[in-house]
């Protein structure tokens, strides 16, 4: 119905608008927003809860509601924080390059451009904090400016520009013809078309694997798993 359509968000900028729109497995939809600013976090979303930008959102599409062709889950962290969007599931990320939801687990992963020299990797919590623009990954950024009202987490995994310069989401591996990578999340790098894996251990929050798997020589855009849980590269 053209008379429900809705903008939800608009970027003042050219760049970092996000990567991806995913279901979860609670039927929510969730969006990744990257921080609309050129460069450096120009507009310091990435630590506003005021701001859709730098996140990820999180609406029941199946449920209008307020004027609003969505409603607001009722366990969003922020949903009833003074001066916060509702819709934020997590925040301070610069440019979530594609998202993805763990089928065994329900986790929800996603890889994370950096700025000046990290690449990386988190696993989404509610209400996490990732950091950007105070810190990039585990490293200082500007650690003057403004933080939001939960900690900074770090990230799963990070890789220096001399390995990997834009980094691209991918899935946990969940297929058969590759049996020694089941349960491994598989991700890349759009620039040097490397793919990686790593193994995480949910009980101790710590990698316990991490290797270069090959390096495709193409531009990595963006992996997609098929029904049967085996993986495409874009």
């Amino acid at each position: 119905d053209p008379k429900s359509e809705q903008v939800l968000i608009e970027w003042p900028s050219g760049g970092h608008n996000g990567g991806c729109l995913q279901f979860g497995p609670d039927g929510y939809l969730y969006i990744a927003t990257g921080d609309s600013s050129g460069i450096a976090d120009l507009y310091l979303t990435g630590q506003d809860l005021g701001n859709l930008s730098g996140a990820i959102l999180r609406i029941d599409i199946d449920h209008p509601a307020d004027g609003r062709p969505y409603s607001i889950p009722r366990d969003n962290p922020f949903r009833d924080t003074p001066g916060a969007r509702p819709e934020i599931w997590a925040y301070g990320l610069r440019q979530p390059w594609k998202i993805s939801f763990d089928r065994a687990t329900g986790d929800l992963w996603t890889g994370n451009i950096g700025q000046d020299l990290w690449e990386m990797v988190f696993r989404i919590e509610r209400g996490g904090n990732y950091g950007w623009s105070v810190t990039e990954g585990s490293h200082p950024f500007r650690p003057e400016r403004p933080r939001g009202p939960t900690p900074i987490l770090a990230p799963v995994i990070e890789h220096d520009h001399a390995n990997f310069r834009s980094i691209t989401g991918g899935f946990v591996y969940h297929g058969r013809r590759l049996k020694k990578l089941r349960g491994a999340y598989i991700y890349g790098d759009y620039d040097t078309g490397r793919v990686w894996m790593l193994r995480y251990d949910r009980k101790t929050n710590k990698v316990t694997e991490s290797s270069e798997l090959f390096d495709s020589s193409l531009r990595l855009v963006g992996f997609a798993e098929a029904n049967d849980g085996e993986l495409y590269l874009l």
